[in-house]
């Protein structure tokens, strides 16, 4: 009898890891990816989804002062996203040398 909880429970933990991986993946992905500019303004970081990892598309994810995450192409496809990628870097160079005097 112990055994068969045993295994019940193994397989339960399994099958439950295995759908917390699948969902957190899919979730994170870019469905489509808009080419027009954002403004750095509503920007306040980023996320650069590779495509082998669990995503279809590789893209930029900017997140703005909302939260909202908006989906733009990789900085080596497009200009304007790599500029907003170097500015934002800066910004966030600046702000930790700001906190570390």
């Amino acid at each position: 009898m112990t055994t068969a909880v045993a295994a019940f429970l193994l397989m339960a933990v399994a099958i439950w890891g295995s759908t917390e991986a699948f969902s957190d993946a899919a979730a994170d992905c870019c469905l489509t990816i808009s080419p027009h500019k954002i403004p750095k303004h509503l920007i306040v970081s980023y996320i650069e989804h590779v495509q082998n990892n669990g995503c279809h598309k590789a893209a930029t994810v900017f997140i703005t002062k909302k939260n909202k995450k908006l989906c733009s192409p990789p900085k080596e496809e497009s200009r304007w996203v790599a500029n907003l990628i170097k500015q934002l870097d800066a910004q966030a160079e600046e702000a930790s040398k700001k906190t570390e005097k």
